[in-house]
């Protein structure tokens, strides 16, 4: 009885967080917690009349994707990366995932290349219902599973560290109103990269997308300072 009793427990205590989750990211995505802003966690879960725990339950999964920072002194912020870690993050995504793409058109099965195909068009999906939490975990699925197809295990985990600390500019992709429609482009060219089989393309079209988006938010990074001005 005691045991029925605890599953029940646990199982409201995981909806409530998956629910918690679910409302942080909509707030962030619609732009009602800004990059940077500061998430006073006992004033957040007043207003969410959620407890503490479960509260910090979901900021920590809102962190494994990018959403949220965790300060040194335990202060949870919307997460805002300077000017200088973009630069630095895509500079070395740029020259690890090109190789990837490069490596992955040479060494793809059929099925592998299938399997981008259909990530590809739910990216499309997503980026014509302008769902931008689907289009985020999808691209990130399409660039792992290139990383994987490109069979370089430690080629695979160096990405796949850095593709965490990539997650946090999507806030900052959120203040571009044009950015699914770009991304899907340069993906678009990725993909056809893949059917033609060209190498050299694939890595090409990986580079100029992580440099276009390097860029462009850049530039928000450097607006958003502006403002403060």
């Amino acid at each position: 009885m005691l045991e029925r009793g605890a599953a029940r427990a646990e199982k409201r205590f995981k909806s409530l967080t998956k629910l918690l989750i679910t409302k942080l990211k909509e707030a962030i995505v619609s732009g009602k917690l800004a990059p940077g802003e500061v998430l006073g966690e006992t004033r957040l879960a007043a207003s969410l009349k959620v407890g503490p725990v479960a509260l910090r339950e979901a900021l920590r999964a809102l962190e494994s994707e990018g959403y949220v920072t965790f300060r040194p002194d335990n202060e949870v912020v919307v997460s805002k990366p300077s000017g200088e870690e973009i630069e630095d993050y895509y500079a070395i995504a740029g020259a690890l995932e090109g190789l990837a793409a490069r490596l992955a058109v040479e060494r793809a099965r059929p099925d592998e290349v299938e399997r981008l195909r259909e990530l590809h068009q739910a990216l499309k999906e997503a980026c014509h219902k302008r769902d931008v939490i689907r289009y985020f975990d999808t691209r990130n699925d399409f660039h792992r599973l290139i990383a994987e197809i490109a069979r370089n295990e430690r080629l695979y985990r160096l990405i796949d560290q850095l593709r965490q600390e990539l997650q946090k500019t999507r806030t900052l992709s959120l203040r571009q109103p044009q950015y699914l429609d770009y991304s899907m482009r340069e993906h678009d060219q990725i993909m056809d990269a893949f059917l033609k089989k060209n190498p050299e393309l694939a890595g090409s079209a990986m580079e100029r997308h992580l440099n276009n988006q390097k860029e462009s938010l850049k530039t928000v990074s450097n607006a958003k300072k502006g403002e403060k001005r």
